[in-house]
C-alpha cells in the first residue's frame, strides 16, 4: 500500500490564518467577547514566546497584556470614551510595543541603525510639517492636552523606527510579521490625526481602527510561533552603497520639507543653510568613516600577520628542523595528556645502528640526509599512532593509543629501517635500527623512562631488534645505578685493587710479564670486573677507574721491572682512547711511577683498536717507546689488511683457538693455531697465547715455537705479594 505524505503548514501559518479569520468572524458577529477571547489568546502564546525566547518578546507580552486589560475596561464601561482618557490608557500598550519591537531587533545588522534613523527623521519631517502642524492648528485638538499629543508622536515616530529596524532584520519571517504588525498599528493613528481628531469610536470594537489593531495582534502572534523567533542570523559587514545614497539623500532633504510647505523666505533660508551643514557633515562622516575602514583594514591585515607568524612559531617549537616531525617537547606534550587520560596506551623508542660511523665516515651532512630519508620512512607509520617524533640524534619515537599491537608495529618499524640501503649521492648506506617498547596505562608517568630502557636492552643484545620493558629491566637498571654509587664511592676510599696474572717465556716457563686486572671488593665481596666495567663505561666512571688501575699497576710494576726486568700490560677501553687528554695522562702515569714507556703495553681489542685507529694517541704513544698488544686477536675482524695497517706490536692470541689443542689435538685446530704464529712473525709481531690451562697445551705451543703464553697453568690473577713470592722461588733473568 503506498504512503501519502500530508504536507503539514507551520504553527505559525496556522495562527497566521487562523487569527485572520477570527478577526474577521469577531467583526462580523460585533462580539465583545469574542474580541476578549481572541486577544486573550494572543496574550497566551506571547507568554509563551517569552518564555522560551526572553529578548523583547516579554515587553510584546507585557502590550498585548496591556491592551486586554485595557479593552476590557471600555468594553465593560458603557458609553463612547473621551479621547483624553482613551489615548492615555492605549499610550501603555503602544509604547510597550515600541519598546518590545525594538529588543527583538537589537542583534542589527552592522549600519541599520544609522539608516533606520536617516529615514524615520525624513519622515518625522513630513509628518511634522503636512500632518502634526495643520493637526495641531485644528479645533478638536484642544480636546486633546499637549503633552498627550507630543507622547503619541514620540510613540509613532519610535513605531515606525522598529518598523524600519525590523524590515532590516536578518530573521526574515518574524522580523517582517512584526514590521507588518508595526504599520497596521501605525495607521490608524495616522489616520486620527489627519482627520482632526474625530474621536475615539474607531478605536472601540468594531471599529476600523480597532480592526486593524487586532490583525496587528494577530501578526504579532504568529510572529511568536515563526521558528526564527529565537534565531539570531548576524548580517553582512559594512553599508552597501544605496543605503548610503538613501541616508545623504535623506540628511540633506529632510531639513528642506518644511520649506516646501511654507515658503516663506524665514523658512527657506534656515533650511537652505541647515541642509547644506547636515550635507557638510555627512560628507565629513563619510571620508572618516572611508578613514576607519582602510585603517581596520590594515589592523585586520597586520592581526593576521600577526597569527600567521605565531602560528609557524608555534610549528617551529613543537617540530623538528631537520625532518618535520614532531619534536621532544611535543611528544612529551602529548605523551602527558595520555598519562592523564584513561584509556592505555604504548611509547615506542627506535634508534639507528651504527649511525655514528655514519657521520664520522661521511660527514654530517650525509648523515642529514639519512635522517630525512629515515623520517620518510617512519612517516609511513603516522596513520596508525598519534604521533611521531624525532627526540634528537638518531632516536624517533612513536606514541599508540589506537589500541594497536604495539609489539607487532616495533617490529614493522625496524624491519621498515632495514628494508632497503639509504641512497645519498650514489652511496648506498645499509643500515638496521633497534625498538624499545613500553606499555603504560593511565596516571603511569614512567613509560619514557621504560621505553629507554627496553631500547638499551635491544642494544646489548646486539642491535636490529625490537626489545619489550618488563620488571627485569628496572631492576637491572637499578642495580647498574647502585654499582655506578658505589664505584665512585670506591675510587675515593681506596676499595680498588690490582691482581697480576703472569706471563712466561713458553719455551722456558719464565715469567717475563705481567697483566694488571682491576678488582672491587663491596662489603667483604669480590664484584666481578664484568660487572662493573660495563657499569663504568656507560656512566663515564671508565676514565677515572682506569686512571687509577694505571697508577697501581706502573708503580707495582716498576718496582718488578728493576728487580726482575718484568714488563706490564694493562687494559685500555675505546672511551679511554677517544680522551684527547689519554696520551698525556699515560706518559704522566709513567714519569710519576718511574716505568719505562717499553715496560708498559697497552691492550685493546680489535674492534676498539680499528675505531680508535683515525686518533693521535696511538702514535704518540708509540713515538714514546709504549707497545700495543691486540687482545682477543681471531675473534673480530682478523684481517692482513688491519696488521698491516694498525700501530701494533703485539698479538695475543683468543683463548678459543687455545682450548681446541686438545690432547690429542686434531689436526685442523693445530694447523690454524700455526697459521697466526706465522703471521704474528710475517708481520714482525710478537705473539701470546692466552688461556692455557693444560700441559699438553703448553707443550703443543712449545713446539710451534709460540714466543709467550698466559693462564691458569702457569698462574691465576694473584695480588702483589703473592707474585713476589713466585719471582722469588725461581730464578728469573731479565725480559728481553
Amino acid at each position: 500500500m503506498a504512503h501519502v505524505h500530508i504536507h503539514r503548514l507551520p504553527a505559525w501559518q496556522y495562527a497566521l490564518a487562523g487569527g485572520t479569520t477570527a478577526v474577521l468572524g469577531a467583526y462580523a458577529l460585533n462580539s465583545i467577547v469574542l474580541w476578549l477571547l481572541l486577544q486573550a489568546a494572543v496574550v497566551v502564546v506571547l507568554y509563551r514566546a517569552a518564555c522560551r525566547h526572553r529578548c523583547g518578546w516579554w515587553l510584546l507580552f507585557a502590550a498585548a497584556l496591556a491592551g486586554l486589560i485595557a479593552a476590557a475596561g471600555w468594553s465593560i464601561r458603557s458609553g463612547v470614551p473621551a479621547n483624553t482618557p482613551m489615548g492615555l490608557s492605549m499610550a501603555l500598550p503602544y509604547a510597550l510595543y515600541a519598546a518590545g519591537a525594538f529588543q527583538f531587533g537589537r542583534r542589527k545588522q552592522p549600519g541599520s541603525a544609522a539608516e533606520a534613523g536617516a529615514v524615520v527623521l525624513g519622515l518625522a519631517m513630513v509628518a511634522w510639517s503636512f500632518v502634526v502642524l495643520p493637526y495641531l492648528g485644528e479645533p478638536g485638538y484642544q480636546q486633546v492636552g499637549n503633552a498627550l499629543a507630543m507622547l503619541y508622536a514620540v510613540i509613532d515616530i519610535a513605531i515606525l523606527a522598529t518598523v524600519l529596524r525590523n524590515l532590516a532584520d536578518a530573521r526574515r519571517g518574524p522580523a517582517r510579521l512584526l514590521a507588518a504588525g508595526g504599520l497596521l498599528l501605525l495607521t490608524p493613528h495616522l489616520v486620527y490625526a489627519a482627520t482632526g481628531s474625530a474621536g475615539t469610536v474607531p478605536f472601540l470594537p468594531g471599529g476600523p481602527a480597532h480592526l486593524m489593531i487586532q490583525f496587528c495582534w494577530v501578526l504579532v502572534a504568529a510572529a511568536a510561533l515563526h521558528p526564527g523567533a529565537g534565531v539570531y542570523l548576524p548580517g553582512a559587514e559594512g553599508v552597501g552603497r544605496r543605503p548610503l545614497i538613501a541616508m545623504c539623500t535623506a540628511a540633506v532633504a529632510s531639513p528642506l520639507i518644511p520649506a516646501i510647505a511654507d515658503r516663506r523666505a524665514v523658512v527657506v533660508v534656515p533650511a537652505l543653510l541647515t541642509a547644506g551643514v547636515c550635507g557638510l557633515l555627512l560628507l565629513r562622516i563619510v571620508l572618516l568613516a572611508r578613514l576607519a575602514e582602510r585603517r581596520a583594514g590594515q589592523a585586520r591585515a597586520a592581526l593576521q600577520e600577526q597569527q600567521v607568524l605565531q602560528r609557524r612559531l608555534a610549528y617551529r617549537a613543537g617540530h623538528d628542523a631537520l625532518t618535520g616531525l614532531a619534536n621532544r617537547d611535543l611528544l612529551l606534550d602529548h605523551l602527558g595528556r595520555a598519562v592523564a587520560g584513561d584509556r592505555p596506551y604504548a611509547l615506542i623508542l627506535c634508534a639507528l645502528d651504527g649511525f655514528k660511523e655514519v657521520n664520522d665516515t661521511y660527514g654530517h651532512h650525509v648523515g642529514d640526509t639519512v635522517l630525512r630519508q629515515v623520517a620518510g620512512r617512519l612517516l609511513l607509520f603516522a596513520p596508525e599512532v598519534e604521533l611521531v617524533a624525532r627526540l634528537g640524534g638518531d632516536e624517533f619515537g612513536f606514541l599508540v593509543t589506537s589500541g594497536a599491537d604495539a609489539g607487532e608495529l616495533a617490529g614493522r618499524v625496524v624491519g621498515a629501517v632495514a628494508a632497503a640501503p639509504f641512497v645519498v649521492d650514489e652511496r648506498r648506506i645499509p643500515l638496521t635500527a633497534r625498538a624499545g617498547l613500553a606499555d603504560g596505562v593511565p596516571g603511569n608517568d614512567t613509560v619514557l623512562g621504560d621505553a629507554d630502557l627496553a631500547l638499551r636492552a635491544a642494544k646489548q643484545a646486539g642491535g636490529a631488534r625490537p626489545a619489550r620493558f618488563d620488571e627485569s629491566l628496572r631492576a637491572e637498571q637499578t642495580e647498574r645505578a647502585r654499582i655506578a654509587a658505589g664505584l665512585r664511592q670506591a675510587l675515593a676510599d681506596g676499595s680498588l685493587f690490582m691482581h697480576y696474572q703472569p706471563v712466561v717465556d713458553a719455551g722456558t716457563g719464565r715469567m717475563t710479564g705481567v697483566e694488571a686486572l682491576m678488582r672491587w671488593r663491596r662489603d667483604g665481596e669480590l664484584v666481578p670486573p664484568g660487572v662493573f666495567i660495563p657499569v663504568a663505561e656507560q656512566t663515564g666512571l671508565i676514565g677515572a677507574v682506569g686512571t687509577r688501575a694505571l697508577w697501581l699497576a706502573c708503580a707495582q710494576a716498576a718496582v718488578w721491572h728493576r728487580e726482575h726486568g718484568l714488563y706490564l700490560t694493562v687494559n685500555v677501553s675505546t672511551h679511554q682512547l677517544r680522551d684527547p687528554g689519554f696520551a698525556d695522562g699515560v706518559l704522566a702515569v709513567l714519569a710519576g711511577t718511574g716505568l719505562p714507556a717499553a715496560a708498559l703495553v697497552l691492550e685493546i681489542t680489535e674492534s676498539v683498536l680499528i675505531d680508535a685507529a683515525d686518533t693521535p694517541v696511538l702514535g704518540t704513544l708509540r713515538a714514546h717507546g709504549v707497545r700495543i698488544a691486540i687482545d682477543d686477536f681471531g675473534t673480530g675482524y682478523s684481517s692482513l689488511a688491519y696488521l698491516h695497517t694498525l700501530p701494533v706490536d703485539i698479538l695475543k692470541i683468543d683463548q678459543s683457538f687455545i682450548r681446541r689443542l686438545q690432547d690429542p689435538p686434531k689436526p685442523t685446530d693445530v694447523s690454524l693455531t700455526r697459521a697466526i704464529l706465522e703471521l704474528a712473525r710475517s708481520q714482525g709481531l710478537l705473539a701470546v697465547a692466552e688461556g692455557v690451562e693444560t700441559g699438553a697445551q703448553a707443550d703443543l705451543l712449545r713446539e710451534l715455537s709460540c714466543p709467550l703464553a698466559q693462564g691458569y697453568h702457569f698462574g691465576r690473577p694473584a695480588d702483589a705479594r703473592s707474585i713476589d713470592s713466585l719471582l722469588r722461588d725461581t730464578v728469573r733473568e731479565p725480559a728481553a
